[in-house]
């Protein structure tokens, strides 16, 4: 069964949105590394250990999490219910992670929680929702 011809364009949008969801973050964490933004982790009060981990700590987590929102993404788009479940929990975080953006006015921040949640909506239509259900 050619399950493409069956997609709805709600999860081809999805989709590409996930995608665009991993550029945003490359910018973001990008940006962040450039301008000393970044907020370094506490790591036993050393300040030097800190700043000396932190960029590439949050290199790796880019890449980490960049590898599984494709990943996840990819199985969305061939109609794995499991992936979109998955999308739609790291859709919750990352739009509660990115709440401090609205305050701090972090206007990549806010697209690309804006962005998170229209492709977890998306997932989730009415018309995407039989695109999902179990086949024999």
């Amino acid at each position: 069964m050619d399950h493409n011809a069956e997609r709805p364009a709600t999860v081809t949008v999805s989709f590409w949105l996930w995608i665009v969801t991993v550029v945003l973050s490359a910018i973001s964490i990008i940006t962040s590394l450039v301008n000393g933004s970044y907020v370094m982790a506490d790591v036993g009060g050393d300040e030097q250990v800190a700043a000396a981990v932190g960029p590439a700590a949050a290199i790796i987590g880019l890449a980490v999490g960049a590898t599984l929102r494709v990943l996840f993404a990819l199985y969305m788009l061939r109609g794995r219910n499991w992936a979109r479940i998955v999308l739609l929990n790291l859709a919750i975080i990352a739009v509660l992670a990115g709440l401090p953006a609205f305050s701090a006015g972090d206007l990549v921040d806010i697209f690309l929680v804006a962005v998170v949640l229209m492709a977890a909506v998306l997932m989730y239509l009415p018309t995407s929702n039989p695109y999902f259900r179990r086949r024999p």
